[in-house]
């Protein structure tokens, strides 16, 4: 199938979904959330032990990226509803025509406030869970936590717009992959991109500090360093409004007016 074909499809099927069987749209997003917050905290976990294992020389970071892959590969295959892909398909639907840019948006939201919900759910799990219960100001998900926080705003915004980019690379790619274990290689790969280099991804943001969150809580309040509510609520706000350009409008529209062309040999 082509690509026009595969976001096509997608499309309408999320609006179907949306319209006519809110609470299953719901369900699907809430999944995905915690299927990306189960992939990070795995991540987190195995990085914080090599970062025990050898300190200060980086391994715990690029584990880290080399293993949080896994969440995105889960929600694929698992058809679920992350919003910083629902962005990529929306914005398709929209610059084709499929759908109005205000549907468009409506995915985006709703998609985003329920991957939330997923997050807090089962960070609030594991913020209890003996994994955790060493958490405090060293463990890799408050040093990463602090790190994003530490950044100013302008720094969110790009980099929640490379962020999306590359995350959709991986989506656009697994679409042409022809069964589970070249989706598999194809996502962790491209996906360790944007997260060994630090980017912003809202959802990603929504795991790590959704765990760093209910770890502190539950270990006597011990939070990252730069930890505040507002501190953090600001960071997901412009990384999302970074997310929507960078997957949404470069990646959605961009694939979307590349496939509008009349010569089908120029087509995906």
């Amino acid at each position: 199938m082509s690509l026009n074909e595969l976001a096509h499809g997608a499309v309408n099927k999320k609006v179907l979904l949306m319209d006519h069987d809110h609470g299953r749209y719901v369900v699907r997003s809430i999944l995905a959330g915690v299927y990306l917050t189960l992939g990070t905290a795995f991540a987190a976990i195995a990085g914080n032990v090599m970062e025990k294992v050898s300190p200060g020389n980086g391994l715990g970071a690029l584990t880290f990226g080399v293993l949080f892959g896994l969440g995105l590969f889960a929600i694929v295959i698992l058809n679920t509803e992350l919003a910083t892909g629902t962005m990529m398909f929306a914005s398709y639907g929209a610059t084709t025509g499929q759908i109005s840019w205000g549907k468009a948006l409506q995915l985006m939201i709703v998609s985003t406030v329920w991957n939330l919900v997923g997050a807090i759910l089962i960070a609030a799990i594991l913020g209890m869970s003996a994994k955790f219960s060493d958490f405090d100001t060293s463990h890799l998900v408050a040093t990463l936590t602090t790190g994003k926080l530490e950044k100013p705003w302008y720094n969110w915004l790009f980099e929640g717009i490379a962020a999306n980019f590359i995350v959709n690379m991986a989506i656009i790619g697994a679409l042409f992959a022809k069964d589970l274990v070249s989706k598999f290689f194809v996502i962790l790969p491209i996906i360790g991109i944007f997260v060994s280099l630090g980017l912003e991804h809202i959802i990603a943001n929504f795991s790590l500090m959704t765990i760093a969150g209910f770890s502190g809580l539950f270990n006597g309040g011990v939070y990252p360093e730069g930890w505040s509510l507002g501190m953090v609520l600001a960071n997901w706000a412009v990384v999302w409004l970074g997310n929507a350009i960078g997957g949404g409008l470069i990646m959605g529209g961009v694939y979307a007016w590349l496939n509008q062309s009349k010569d089908e040999v120029y087509r995906d």
